[in-house]
């Protein structure tokens, strides 16, 4: 497994267990920013829509400063912290000239801290399944770039956040939802790492599946 990987496997485990406290907070409208401008981002690379990336881009890394004082007083640990504001600021460092498969990556690793930071708050959704729209995103990127043994690595890795999650999402009344990602995930584990157009076609199906686990807890 790739050492960014592994950090995602580290990140998902501590989603699966609950911060230690009371009631908590609602998740800051900063940080929804941060996860939404991210997207936005792939999209307009996707887009090859240069002044589009360097723009948000320039919006995400503003907003992630500041909000890195409000989310360490509300308890989010500031090494968490710190590499969101470290990541934030190297997809605006690519965004002006790096090419787009680069900036696809990078923003994806914004996202990729999304559910342990959202783990320290209050929201309806499980943060493993933004783990999942992480490492679907993550494999076809990857396809993109021509790694195919991190392509492996993703879906390795979304089997196993899969499992940890599926219960939840069976036992909110998902059975059907569950089933059809179930299926993408076996979809995914069969095809080869390097079959390129497959994986992505694979992987953007798996991103319309899980809108609708989120639909689930809605």
């Amino acid at each position: 497994m790739t050492p960014r990987l592994c950090a995602a496997a580290a990140l998902v485990a501590a989603c699966l267990v609950a911060p230690a406290s009371g009631a908590r907070q609602p998740v800051p409208a900063g940080l929804t920013a941060a996860e939404s401008n991210a997207e936005d981002i792939v999209d307009a690379a996707l887009a090859h829509d240069r002044s589009g990336v360097m723009s948000i881009a320039a919006e995400l890394k503003t907003g992630v400063h500041a909000q890195a004082a409000p989310l360490r007083t509300d308890g989010v640990p500031a090494a968490l912290v710190s590499e969101l504001e470290r990541r934030a600021g190297r997809v605006a460092s690519l965004a002006r000239s790096a090419p787009y498969v680069q900036v696809l990556l990078a923003a994806n690793g914004v996202s990729q801290l999304m559910p342990s930071l959202y783990s320290h708050f209050a929201d309806r959704v499980p943060p493993a399944i933004q783990a999942l729209d992480y490492l679907d995103r993550e494999a076809e990127f990857r396809s993109l770039a021509g790694q195919p043994d991190q392509v492996a690595a993703a879906v390795k890795e979304l089997g196993r956040t899969w499992a940890h999650v599926r219960p939840k999402v069976v036992a909110a009344g998902g059975g059907s939802e569950a089933a059809a990602y179930g299926n993408h995930v076996a979809a995914m584990k069969r095809l080869d790492p390097a079959a390129g157009p497959r994986i992505r076609a694979e992987a953007s199906r798996g991103l319309e599946l899980v809108d609708r686990l989120e639909g689930v807890f809605g």
